[in-house]
């Protein structure tokens, strides 16, 4: 009964505990540009403290908001997320990073619509198959019609090039509609074909083909793919530097220039470097935790929606830091998949921290007298073949 009354109390710890690890390490890893100008230090702090106060508010919100009625506005925000997919590739309003074209820019701020995507897409999905909860083993109402409906947005993720968040998100789909009852008859053939497409998508690009081949590959000697795994070869060196207890808060060595994206992506090496094993440890186990606690307070949800709302956010946070922490230890090709609650960037902040917020609303919402907490078979979740 104590586990059911605080999880969400130990749900908001672990995430206090990442965002202020988050912030530590901004201040340390933006120290590096003190050698070509001083603001430089600070205007990165200063953003994320402005992200993650309209985050916070916002997960505030969303934990009082009753979900069910946010879930009615669902097939809107889909809809909304795919304009703003769009608008990425309209000339003066999309800004290219990177090589790639994914983001918003006014003034000097940018935003990720494909962050807001990931939510939308959960949304819309719940609230279809928590509707035609009855239908769900069809093959229009429970494979078909969905899948048409998100087809639109994967397509534009996938003319931005954004591959990582476009399988993230597959397998949040495949998840909610395994959960929701979709017959494995249509969803395993289907989640193949998503995949294997996304996959040789990727290997015609250039860039992308590089980075398979480098991770294939690491001990070849190649001037492309050599760039390519120069990344996380340096990511290893800065964990391994670190040993037990690190080399000191602002210490580290690799992120002097030798390692990129130290404060987005390729974060978590310099916590290894920095703090040591010990800490890194503890920022799996924070996660690990994290991910226990959704997935508990989602078994509670209250109705079926609910169960397939917390199933996508859960998982949403859980493939985030998966494949953060694989790339950044060379156990899949490098993406450009930030650390959720850590890594610098608004745009994943803020959606993580909405997630995080839902959750919370389910939690307010959820049933936790285990007599009556509805159940993946109470909720006719069983799957059909």
């Amino acid at each position: 009964m104590f586990m059911q009354r605080n999880v969400a109390y130990v749900l908001l710890i672990a995430m206090l505990g990442l965002i202020a690890l988050g912030l530590v390490m901004l201040t340390s890893t933006s120290a590096v540009l003190a050698s070509t100008d001083m603001s430089g230090v600070y205007s990165n702090l200063r953003k994320q403290c402005v992200w993650l106060t309209i985050g916070g508010m916002t997960c505030v919100f969303l934990s009082r908001y009753d979900y069910q009625k946010l879930l009615r506005l669902a097939p809107w925000a889909l809809g909304l997320a795919t304009i703003l997919l769009a608008l990425c590739l309209v000339p003066h309003l999309g800004a290219t990073i990177n090589g790639s074209r994914r983001w918003l820019r006014l003034g000097g701020w940018t935003y990720q619509p494909s962050e807001f995507a990931k939510v939308a897409l959960i949304l819309f999905l719940s609230w279809w198959m928590g509707k035609y909860q009855r239908r769900s083993g069809e093959f229009l109402k429970g494979f078909l019609w969905p899948i048409l409906c998100v087809v639109p947005m994967f397509a534009l993720m996938i003319k931005q090039q954004d591959f990582g968040t476009t399988a993230i998100m597959l397998a949040i789909l495949a998840a909610i509609m395994f959960c929701a009852g979709t017959k494995l008859l249509y969803l395993v053939p289907g989640s193949i074909v998503g995949l294997v497409g996304v996959l040789l998508i990727s290997l015609f690009k250039p860039e992308r083909y590089a980075r398979w081949m480098a991770f294939m590959h690491p001990h070849l000697d190649h001037s492309v793919m050599d760039a390519k795994k120069w990344q996380q070869l340096q990511a290893l060196i800065a964990l391994g530097s670190g040993g037990l207890s690190g080399l000191g808060l602002g210490n580290s060595r690799q992120k002097m220039y030798w390692l990129p994206e130290v404060n987005t992506d390729f974060v978590f090496p310099i916590i290894g470097e920095e703090l040591g094993m010990w800490v890194t440890l503890a920022v799996v186990l924070a996660f690990l935790v994290l991910v226990l606690c959704s997935g508990w307070i989602t078994i509670h949800a209250p109705d079926p929606a609910g169960v397939l709302l917390g199933t996508g956010l859960t998982m949403m946070i859980a493939l985030q830091a998966l494949m953060n922490l694989a790339v950044v230890t060379s156990l899949m090709p490098c993406k450009g998949i930030p650390l959720p609650f850590i890594s610098y960037g608004g745009s994943n902040l803020l959606t993580c921290l909405a997630a995080i917020g839902l959750l919370f609303n389910l939690h307010r919402q959820g049933i936790y007298q285990m007599q009556n907490a509805p159940t993946l078979a109470s909720a006719s979740y069983s799957v059909r073949m």
